[in-house]
């Protein structure tokens, strides 16, 4: 009637094992799955800025933030659902909308590849260096102009594809980002 020790401990310790793995399952931070959202935050790397010689002129982002939030705090009726966005560049803080439209009409390479429309774009109005202000410009207008959007390097690396001088943004998770916040 009775199990003996030597029966009940193994019983006993695989059923334990199995409930520590299942919890395990619901509570554990795995790493980034191959499908994440675009949401978060990001710290500019550089803009490439491509030449009519076939060159590409890197402009450092200089701790120039993003964030993609999944919220939206003002939505029109007419318009497709658009999610905010906010950041801070090097003097002034900028906010505006963003709407995901989609995987591209022509199939890429990389399944993480969204159409990315960018709108409502606007900034504080704080004047700094002329340097500043240039690369402040630079970016808005870049940003304005986005139209695909790719995550890689497991979701800690966002690049936005923009049409505006067909720039690319590089951006990276904080956490891989040596710059102070």
């Amino acid at each position: 009637m009775f199990l003996s020790a030597q029966k009940l401990f193994p019983r006993l310790a695989s059923v334990l094992l199995s409930l520590v793995l299942l919890t395990g399952c619901w509570e554990k931070d795995d790493p980034v799955p191959e499908d994440k959202d675009i949401f978060g935050s990001y710290v500019l790397q550089y803009i490439e800025l491509p030449q009519e010689g076939g060159g590409v002129t890197r402009v450092e982002g200089q701790n120039i933030r993003l964030n993609l939030t999944n919220i939206s705090t003002y939505q029109q009726a007419n318009e497709p659902f658009a999610y905010d966005l906010n950041g801070d560049m090097l003097v002034n803080q900028y906010f505006g909308r963003y709407t995901i439209i989609g995987a591209p009409v022509v199939p890429t390479d990389d399944p993480q590849d969204q159409v990315l429309e960018v709108r409502q774009v606007g900034s504080t109005k704080v004047g700094g260096t002329p340097e500043q202000m240039q690369l402040e410009n630079l970016y808005l207008n870049a940003l304005e102009e986005v139209n695909l959007s790719r995550l890689s390097n497991n979701g800690n690396q966002l690049v936005l594809h923009s049409r505006y001088q067909n720039a690319r943004l590089f951006f990276v998770s904080p956490e891989y980002c040596s710059l102070p916040r």
